[in-house]
């Protein structure tokens, strides 16, 4: 009986990811996680500013995928969010708000929802 019900609960938890998966909207949640990222890369900078990172290691992080060793190709999202960590004065949460709002309104288009006459 012991070992039934262990297998019973083993298989609803692994059943329960798939079930809310499945309702999901693609579209704004890839969106909403780019946010989600770049916020979270602005609260890491703030934090790395404050325990004394140099700047200038930020700069590798925000290089693009594609780009060559001789490239210096930066994404400047990315690069904006890293190096305005550096001069940011309150709490690393704070600035993880403020980017997270920008980006959000920045893909305003995406998240509103129209009324239909």
């Amino acid at each position: 009986m012991k070992n039934l019900s262990k297998l019973t609960l083993g298989l609803v938890l692994c059943l329960a990811p798939l079930a809310s998966w499945s309702y999901e909207n693609f579209a704004v949640e890839t969106a909403m996680q780019d946010c989600y990222s770049l916020a979270m890369i602005g609260m890491d900078s703030v934090i790395n500013s404050r325990v004394g990172v140099p700047a200038e290691h930020a700069l590798p992080l925000s290089r693009k995928l594609d780009a060559l060793d001789t490239d210096y190709a930066y994404d400047d999202r990315f690069l904006v969010v890293m190096l305005d960590a550096y001069l940011w004065d309150k709490t690393p949460h704070s600035y993880a708000l403020k980017v997270f709002y920008d980006c959000a309104v920045n893909n305003r288009p995406l998240h509103s929802a129209k009324l239909s006459p």
